[in-house]
């Protein structure tokens, strides 16, 4: 790899490898926000179907569904795809 000769491609090349590292810092600090996010996310979707899962058992699934505002088989697909996979995300 040949290096610069002159002072002003040293410092461009300084320039530009300091542009290089910050950029880079900074897809990673966005790359751990966005992870932190979807950990956020994932919990708030297993709280919606916990609660969902309660109103079905209070209230069946056919009145939970008309509360809800949502069709009742998916309603119903989604829950019980979470009972057979805790993790598996709702059918939106």
């Amino acid at each position: 790899m040949r290096h610069p000769v002159d002072a002003g491609a040293r410092q461009r090349l300084l320039e530009a490898q300091r542009a290089e590292t910050d950029a880079l810092r900074k897809v990673e600090r966005a790359g751990k926000g966005c992870a932190g996010a979807q950990a956020r996310l994932a919990a708030s979707e297993t709280k919606l179907l916990e609660a969902q899962r309660g109103l079905v058992r209070i209230s069946g699934a056919t009145r939970a569904a008309l509360l809800l505002g949502v069709d009742e088989a998916t309603l119903r697909r989604d829950i019980r795809r979470t009972e057979l996979d805790p993790a598996a995300p709702p059918a939106s």
